[in-house]
């Protein structure tokens, strides 16, 4: 079963694990036990989308796939104008906050409150940005656009793919509902706008990927950032706002830019998309390899 459908079989065991590790954390919030676990075990569910993705690919894959899946994180893979855009765009829509935050509240949020977030003590903007990046943007990236998308687009076009793939991202986060207080907090108005925000982060996320040629590293890069600025003690208001909106105006940007050819790849350039490719095993030829995987 976990050769005849690979994403399925990813998407269950990505969710099982994260929501294992969140347990602990939704028996403290609700008060099933009377454990005090700490909120930065928040960041534990971060393994589940990577380890689905190692495993999976293992299993399918072998070896050969799994050195396949991370040499997208290789930094000479990666185009050097989309590494730039991957670290920029998110700070200049921090910048468009900071601003926005200025004439709203009146006063420029403080260093301190940027480099902390609420789940992670104070330990620095560097290495809170570090904490970031290893735990939510590489866990989840890993398997979402690293391992998902590139197989959910083999045989489909990239906005269908990544409606496919906000299914399972989106009920991924599902118990972050009850054991995160960033989320338990939000009220109707707050979760329709999350739920839009998810929706066109995700086809934000493909038209990234797909325009940097599946370089997990710009990706990686942008989410992390991304998290630190929305995560931020500074961002819990106008910043968070601006920021996540700025990416939704980015995502519409981007379809309506593109014509029919594109949104086919949903691409910066006309109709590539990031497909999987099965790694050939000892012996097989590079057509061998391609035909077992249409076969699949």
């Amino acid at each position: 079963m976990i050769r005849r459908h690979p994403v399925l079989s990813y998407f269950a065991l990505a969710l099982a694990v994260s929501w294992l590790l969140w347990l602990p954390r939704i028996a403290t919030e609700q008060g099933w036990w009377s454990r005090d676990v700490p909120e930065w075990w928040h960041y534990a569910g971060a393994a589940g989308p990577i380890t689905a993705a190692v495993l999976v690919t293992a299993f399918v894959d072998g070896r050969a796939g799994v050195r396949t899946l991370f040499a997208r994180y290789w930094p000479a893979s990666a185009p050097v104008g989309w590494l730039l855009f991957g670290v920029v765009s998110p700070l200049v829509l921090l910048g468009v906050g900071l601003v926005a935050a200025r004439l709203v509240d009146g006063a420029w949020p403080e260093y301190a409150a940027v480099a902390k977030t609420r789940n992670l003590p104070a330990i620095g903007l560097p290495l809170t940005l570090l904490v970031h990046v290893l735990t939510y943007a590489v866990g989840e990236e890993t398997g979402w656009r690293g391992f998902a998308l590139p197989r959910l687009q083999q045989s489909r076009r990239a906005l269908p793919a990544t409606g496919l793939l906000l299914i399972g991202w989106g009920l991924w986060h599902v118990p972050s509902f009850f054991e995160n207080p960033s989320y338990a907090d939000m009220n109707g108005a707050m979760l329709v706008g999350w739920a839009l925000g998810l929706a066109l982060g995700a086809v934000f996320l493909t038209w990234l990927f797909n325009s940097a040629r599946g370089s997990l590293l710009v990706i990686v890069l942008w989410h992390g950032l991304f998290n630190l600025f929305t995560a931020s003690e500074a961002g819990e208001g106008t910043i968070a706002a601006v920021v996540s909106s700025g990416v939704m105006v980015l995502a519409i940007a981007a379809l309506l830019v593109a014509g029919p050819d594109e949104l086919r790849g949903l691409s910066r350039r006309a109709g590539p998309r990031v497909r999987y490719e099965s790694p050939a095993r000892p012996g097989e030829t590079a057509r061998a390899a391609a035909l077992r995987a249409r076969s699949r």
